[in-house]
């Protein structure tokens, strides 16, 4: 399912217009499922939604948190460790950010926070160690 997540296409009824002007494309049931978070900030109503998501994060690490939550947090991670650590940072927002719903979507963000922890630490080596802790 994580594939569902990207550029705009049939079939998508939410749409993040980030910052550097990329719109990536979901489907609001997966979402919302995976979510409490995204349900209340962006998607109550029935109606198709243009979000503008959060100004701290790249298209890059909000594309990898679409992709996670339209998987329930078993999609890929990112290659690059810049955005693996965005998509650590946002994971982290969703996850605090949550409550209510059925624990769904805080479970969603955990498996995702935990898998993040996880790949940026099985990524680090001398080249990369000093630009990952600064």
């Amino acid at each position: 399912f994580a594939s569902l997540a990207g550029p705009v296409a049939k079939g998508h009824d939410v749409v993040f217009c980030c910052t550097d002007g990329e719109r990536i494309g979901g489907i609001r049931l997966l979402i919302a499922r995976a979510s409490p978070h995204y349900e209340r900030m962006y998607l109550g109503g029935t109606e198709s939604a243009i979000v503008e998501p959060d100004l701290d994060f790249s298209s890059a690490a909000h594309r990898a948190m679409l992709g996670q939550l339209h998987a329930m947090g078993n999609a890929v991670l990112p290659a690059k460790i810049e955005v693996r650590l965005e998509l650590l940072s946002l994971a982290a927002k969703v996850r605090t950010g949550g409550g209510g719903g059925d624990g769904g979507g805080e479970e969603v963000a955990a498996r995702v926070l935990e898998r993040c922890k996880r790949g940026v630490v099985d990524s680090l080596c001398a080249d990369n160690c000093l630009t990952v802790l600064l």
